[in-house]
């Protein structure tokens, strides 16, 4: 590979304007087409995993917190901010997710292109597809969790193309306006790219990597120059550590290892990493997490051997060995985070994930095409370079097919990491949601076998035996995994229903009050009114249906259920026609004026006295219940109809509560 001086004295090609545009256009567009053709299966997968509690169960998201919120709970708030936006076009259907980050994906690897460009690394058009078709970046791209990588990487890549482009201005003495503009606008894009993912903090070393590479050497004004990015790479990493003690962590315990032991499994992270992109095969969602002997000499020789090539390739940093240092020393540098030295969740499962290569990647996919365009030349080169490409993109396509349905991701996973107890858990879960029971327990009793304080584990087995009627069993798996995790919402949510199948309501409503207390949501919420109804409570049950439609005024569910009590209810002080009606109103308009939610406005209209109207409704209700083939929907509508004919509203009997209609 060329020195950067030797690339600025090669005489380009000279194309019309009109040719130069076609071709970049076309090439864009071959970028686009690749990412979608990859990733073509995953566009019709659900959401995985945590999907559910980032996206689909998270009040932050779904509008049930103010949006301000967002800005102090999570340490990605940008990340959050786009789920927000994507839950109000999207809502829960993951087909639009996945859509976004394909774009995103091809987006980040357009913009790799144009700043390899801007440096003149040879063949970045060839970089940048490599790297859209990697099988590596499949974690990233199909796990709609992992929406931070993808959005972060534009704004890194963004922030880095415009630092350049001020430097080189302030190189040829081209003091301005632009100069400035260039180089708050990469301040503004390193801000945005914190604000996406944390791990992109490293970026103030590889800015100054740049100015060795294309320099020989770092001078105080590039050090001036990068201070405000140190500050706030600083102040971010910082915050990061804080989150993820005081939130996703919570006191566990991540590593047990001591800083020698953190070294000696960095180093074996930096092979395996660089194994994966050179040879991306037997990818996993969760690798099996190697144990580390901190006192064993052995245990070092990785890092060792990693230092001695970043040595090597110093000692010859006069030719060949420039380019090979500037590539593995950016690609260990954005690596770092994610080493292990700092905890984070993930690293309870394994100690690497491929979602953590997805930055680092566009490193080595540089060098590497940068260094076929200097073995190989003309035909040569692209004859082998597409060979590359179609061989990645057929590994990338079997890849994300694994990611069309949970159950599949889950048993691809332990073929190739049996004691991986997450995935045990959660396939657990879902054979329980099969109704195949025996095959969910054993999956369970297998992930506890591994890891007996996986208080996700003890909550499912607890549903699960729940659900076959083994309540003893059941309580003493709920109160373990609380006792593992006392302020998980979702174990207390599901401890909930359990207790309300085995008629203890009121033990029921203490946990969801305690799992509505530690995090805000609609279901729980929901349930919790539901059983305030059927425990007669019905004033309780009014004021949550309320606050739940001050953050969600549009909750049908809600609505209708809202009306239902205040025009059917035993208690005549809670009772309200005129609010009933439009309450069920509310909720016809959203249904569509389906058989329940008419079934909720006849009795409305009854209350409130306008007979006329109840008749008429209750009929529209009969005939939606007869065409939803619905014969309990359609008798109570019959029944509802003689007591409007006589001019009588219908009150529940005081001594026998059901509970209200739910869509």
């Amino acid at each position: 590979m060329s020195s950067p001086s030797e690339l600025n004295e090669r005489p380009k090609p000279l194309l019309k304007p009109r040719e130069d545009w076609r071709r970049l256009a076309g090439g864009a567009a071959l970028i686009v087409l690749a990412a979608f053709a990859v990733y073509w299966p995953v566009l019709r997968g659900p959401f995985l995993w945590d999907d559910f509690l980032v996206v689909h169960r998270n009040p932050l998201v779904k509008g049930e917190l103010a949006l301000g919120a967002i800005w102090f709970h999570v340490d990605f708030p940008l990340t959050y901010v786009a789920f927000w936006l994507e839950w109000l076009v999207w809502g829960n259907h993951p087909a639009g997710y996945h859509v976004m980050s394909v774009l995103l994906h091809a987006a980040g690897a357009l913009l790799l292109w144009r700043v390899l460009v801007q440096f003149k690394v040879p063949a970045p058009w060839l970089a940048a597809m490599i790297f859209t078709v990697h099988p590596v970046c499949v974690a990233s791209v199909a796990w709609i969790s992992e929406l931070k990588n993808t959005l972060s990487l534009p704004f890194f890549l963004l922030s880095l193309f415009w630092y350049s482009q001020s430097d080189s201005s302030l190189r040829s003495s081209d003091f301005g306006l632009r100069t400035s503009l260039n180089y708050s606008l990469s301040l503004l894009a390193f801000l945005l790219a914190l604000l996406s993912k944390t791990s992109t903090v490293m970026l103030p070393f590889v800015l100054l990597a740049c100015a060795w590479w294309q320099r020989g050497r770092i001078t105080w004004r590039d050090w001036l120059r990068t201070s405000p990015f140190f500050v706030l790479a600083l102040a971010f990493g910082l915050m990061t550590i804080w989150f993820q003690a005081h939130g996703a962590i919570t006191g566990a315990t991540v590593q047990s290892e001591n800083f020698w032991g953190r070294l000696a499994g960095a180093g074996m992270a930096l092979w395996f990493y660089l194994g994966k992109a050179l040879l991306p095969l037997n990818l996993c969602m969760i690798y099996p997490r190697w144990e580390i002997d901190a006192t064993a000499a052995m245990s070092y020789l990785p890092l060792l051997l990693w230092c001695g090539a970043l040595a090597a390739c110093w000692a010859w940093r006069r030719t060949w060995g420039r380019h090979l240092l500037f590539g593995l020393g950016c690609f260990t540098v954005t690596l770092f985070p994610v080493l292990g030295f700092f905890n984070m969740f993930f690293l309870m499962l394994s100690r690497v994930s491929d979602h953590f290569d997805y930055l680092p990647l566009t490193a080595l996919v540089a060098l590497a095409a940068g260094g076929l365009a200097c073995a190989l030349k003309g035909r040569v080169l692209w004859f082998a370079g597409g060979a590359l490409v179609v061989g990645l993109a057929m590994l990338t396509t079997v890849r994300a097919h694994v990611f069309q349905s949970e159950e599949a991701l889950w048993r691809d996973t332990l073929a190739k990491n049996p004691a991986a107890w997450c995935a045990h858990a959660n396939l657990g879960w879902i054979l329980a949601e099969q109704r195949k029971y025996a095959e969910a327990r054993d999956q369970l009793l297998a992930s506890l076998a591994i890891n007996p304080d996986n208080a996700q584990a003890h909550s499912n087995l607890g549903r699960l035996l729940s659900l076959q009627g083994q309540y003893a069993e059941s309580e003493s798996q709920f109160q373990t995994a609380l006792r593992l995790k006392p302020n998980d919402a979702d174990i207390r949510k599901s401890y909930a229903s359990a207790l309300a199948e085995h008629g203890r309501l009121q033990e029921a409503v203490t946990q969801l009050r305690d799992a509505l207390r530690l995090r805000p949501d609609t279901d729980a919420r929901l349930q919790l009114a539901a059983l305030l109804y059927q425990l007669r409570m019905f004033r309780e049950a009014v004021a949550e249906y309320r606050q739940l439609l001050a953050t969600k005024p549009d909750q049908s569910e809600a609505l209708n259920n809202l009306a239902w009590l205040l025009a059917t209810c035993s208690d005549p002080t809670v009772r309200n026609g005129a609010e009933a009606v439009r309450f069920a109103e509310h909720a016809c308009r959203l249904s569509g004026d389906q058989a329940r939610e008419l079934g909720a406005l006849a009795a409305a209209y009854a209350e409130a006295g306008r007979f006329p109207e109840a008749l008429e409704t209750a009929q529209k209700a009969i005939d939606a219940a007869q065409a939803s083939t619905n014969a309990q929907l359609a008798a109570v509508g019959r029944q509802l109809l003689n007591l409007y004919r006589a001019g009588k509203p219908y009150h529940e009997p005081a001594a026998a509560p059901v509970r209200p209609g739910t869509n």
